[in-house]
């Protein structure tokens, strides 16, 4: 497991599993998570740097959404309130692609949010607010003191994958998160980086709808929108990574599949 330090008190935990990640805030002698790590081994794993490394208990569990890749830990915390979004179990009942391992971290949250709450958690304000695009109970969540801007998988990489939505909703999804102008962005997956990759993936999300439309304007059968490549969605800076070509594929799955709408924003 990799650790970054973002503030002396807001650390995020990287596991090994699909790099899923959880933050936590540090307040005394209490921690505030945000997810919680895709295995097992990971999971148990943060539960030794929290109680063990920091020397700290959780209080609250904060879940971005309801996949379960990011549910492992929800568990090993039996003291903690877990917040989430009330449609929850919505998204965790149609997820499509988890193994029996990941489909037994799921538990039951015991608050919920409807549209929008803001939390003071020691230094910092937490505004967290219903945001879906990649999922249907996804949230978001804004940190003013740190410069911080929490997407859950809103942005995937440098993309958005909207197979659980549709490219409108990934869409204005990323345009609120544009909208609240932090530099900081940490995603459901991987480290801290640059909130740029808002901008890449309205690009990517741009592109891929002008591609997918010149495709059925043409006649084009459904394996022509299959064959779009992602570089041709991408600025031409960014190479695409092996798991973005595979939430790509997934996209332009959910377009032929489902006959999405892809005309202009």
């Amino acid at each position: 497991m990799r650790e970054q330090q973002v503030e002396s008190d807001i650390h995020v935990f990287i596991g090994e599993t699909y790099h899923s990640n959880s933050t936590a805030f540090v307040k005394g002698d209490e921690v505030l998570l945000v997810d919680g790590m895709a295995s097992q081994r990971d999971a148990l794993e943060l539960r030794e740097r929290i109680e063990d490394g920091l020397g700290k208990r959780v209080r609250f569990i904060v879940a971005t959404h309801y996949f379960s890749d990011h549910l492992a830990a929800l568990k090993l915390f039996p003291g903690a309130e877990i917040i989430a979004h009330q449609n929850y179990l919505h998204t965790f009942s149609t997820e499509r692609f988890r193994t029996d391992e990941e489909a037994a971290n799921f538990a039951e949250p015991t608050m919920l949010i409807s549209d929008s709450l803001v939390m003071k958690w020691g230094r910092y304000t937490l505004d967290i607010f219903h945001n879906p695009g990649h999922t249907m109970s996804t949230l978001s969540i804004e940190v003013p003191e740190a410069d911080l801007l929490m997407a859950g998988d809103n942005v995937v990489g440098n993309i958005a994958y909207f197979s659980y939505s549709t490219p409108d909703m990934a869409w204005h999804a990323l345009r609120r998160l544009k909208r609240t102008g932090r530099s900081r962005l940490i995603s459901s997956h991987q480290g801290v980086r640059p909130s740029d990759a808002i901008e890449n993936a309205m690009f990517y999300l741009d592109t891929l709808k002008t591609n997918a439309r010149a495709a059925w304007a043409h006649g084009a059968e459904g394996d022509s929108v299959l064959q779009i490549p992602i570089d041709k969605c991408l600025r031409p800076d960014l190479k695409a990574s092996p798991y973005e070509e595979l939430y790509h594929r997934r996209n332009l799955q959910s377009i032929v599949d489902r006959r999405l709408h892809v005309s202009p924003v």
